[in-house]
């Protein structure tokens, strides 16, 4: 993904779910870590990540990490480090 991408993927979440904070970060391998943040005001805030995760991602290969302290709202996500690592 490109930063530009990115920008876009951030703007199509936040229209459906407003209350995600994003913090992105462009690796050197041109890969991204983003931390995202929401949903802790939803009923169920684990489905409402997931969802909000799903809808960021789209069809592209990623990896995500959960709070390990047990705060489903926050999440780690990784873009196109596997990607990049072998180009």
């Amino acid at each position: 993904m490109k930063q530009e991408e990115i920008n876009v993927s951030v703007a199509n979440v936040k229209k459906q779910y407003p209350d995600v904070v994003f913090k992105c970060q462009e690796l050197d391998n041109g890969s991204f870590v983003c931390i995202m943040q929401g949903g802790l005001q939803q009923k169920n805030p684990m489905e409402y990540m997931d969802n909000a995760v799903f809808l960021f991602v789209g069809n592209e290969l990623y990896k995500e990490f959960i709070d390990k302290s047990g705060y489903p709202w926050v999440r780690v996500i990784i873009l196109g480090f596997n990607k990049n690592m072998f180009e």
